[in-house]
């Protein structure tokens, strides 16, 4: 677990040790692995969202909390990322942000050691374009 909390942001890359998340305006979440493995595997999540400070947190909670995502391994392991569906946070990012709706926004996390915080700046966002297969969809991972 220390070995993803110590990285430097100059040594992160997208793969399966950066924590990190991708927004789109249809309302879609990605979270990577890394970055529950980064607040310890927790049953559920809660997103915390700070308009001012221009800022997604994700918390660590139980599976039961009311207000939070459960994290049920099936439902990520596939992909190497987390879906979570939340139109309404997503879009009051983009009222923030006035970022383009055609586009894919990721953003690496910046780790809270004192609070078990992983906190997305949208200042630090990565705009890229939504990758399509030729069927449309999701691209397919290549087989070994």
């Amino acid at each position: 677990m220390e070995q993803y909390r110590n990285i430097s942001d100059t040594e992160l890359t997208y793969s399966n040790d950066c924590p990190y998340v991708d927004l789109l305006w249809q309302g879609r979440i990605f979270i990577s692995n890394a970055v529950l493995r980064l607040i310890g595997k927790p049953s559920g999540i809660r997103f915390l969202w700070n308009a001012a400070k221009r800022s997604l947190i994700i918390e660590p909670t139980d599976i039961d909390d009311i207000d939070g995502f459960p994290v049920i391994g099936q439902t990520y392991a596939k992909y190497g990322s987390l879906i979570i569906g939340s139109i309404t946070l997503v879009h009051e990012i983009w009222t923030v942000t006035d970022w383009d709706k055609t586009l894919r926004y990721r953003i690496v996390a910046k780790y809270n050691t004192l609070s078990n915080l992983a906190i997305f700046e949208l200042k630090d966002a990565v705009a890229s374009e939504i990758p399509r297969n030729i069927h449309g969809g999701r691209p397919k991972k290549p087989k070994n």
